[in-house]
């Protein structure tokens, strides 16, 4: 749903933007200094939906529920908004998740675990990936401190990275990856790292369907990619 979001915005008019995203409410690039369950919180009380949230966490099967939810006919089309949030801020919210999932998908972290490692670690590495999935993420105040440093300090290495990225995602990234590393995005959240080489390729090839290698490949590249998940300490 939130991919078909993403598809939508990107056709819109300019009048449908305007409206969604009146005045100053496009800059919604400050909300990746939060931690991702900050913004779902957010997104969820903007939504009007904590109540009904509070009803799944505290029923028999909680998953089951969800499920549920989602299966109804009518999903989405109650769009009451908490009065603290207006529509730009909700949308702005809903956006950030939607190249958040694509940051997982990508690298196995959202955007704003990237921009975490850069304000703690001083990683450019993430900085840049962080900026290839939203280029609005410059305008994130850890990533203006960086490259504020590197104008300062004529880092001409930073600033041709930087050009790379603003290119956005190379099709070597995407290159038909993102399922499998959603799943083992899911995996290292539920706490489940210590699957065998046999039953990690059963659920991603088997099961899952995600993950395809000439024979014999299958299990050698499962394991390196569950290795690297598992390294990856916030999503």
């Amino acid at each position: 749903m939130f991919l078909d979001l993403d598809r939508q915005l990107a056709n819109a008019s300019k009048e449908q933007l305007a409206n969604l995203f009146p005045g100053e409410h496009g800059l919604y690039c400050y909300l990746y200094e939060l931690p991702l369950v900050s913004q779902l919180s957010l997104l969820v009380v903007g939504l009007n939906a904590t109540e009904e949230l509070k009803e799944m966490a505290t029923s028999p099967d909680p998953q089951a529920a969800l499920l549920a939810s989602l299966e109804k006919e009518d999903i989405g089309v109650d769009l009451s908004l908490h009065p603290d949030f207006e529509k730009a801020d909700v949308a702005g919210l809903s956006y950030v998740l939607i190249r958040n999932m694509r940051s997982m998908m990508t690298y196995g972290r959202s955007i704003s675990s990237l921009v975490q490692d850069v304000r703690d670690n001083n990683n450019y590495d993430s900085l840049f990936k962080a900026i290839r999935m939203d280029r609005s993420s410059i305008g994130c105040p850890t990533i203006m401190n960086a490259l504020a440093k590197a104008q300062i300090t004529s880092n001409k290495a930073f600033f041709t990275r930087l050009r790379s990225a603003l290119s956005g995602p190379s099709k070597k990234e995407w290159a038909g990856l993102d399922q499998m590393r959603y799943a083992l995005l899911i995996l290292r959240e539920l706490g489940i790292d210590d699957l065998s080489e046999a039953a990690l390729e059963e659920l991603m090839v088997e099961e899952l369907k995600v993950y395809r290698a000439p024979k014999g490949d299958a299990r050698k590249n499962l394991r390196a990619h569950y290795r690297q998940s598992r390294n990856i300490k916030t999503i």
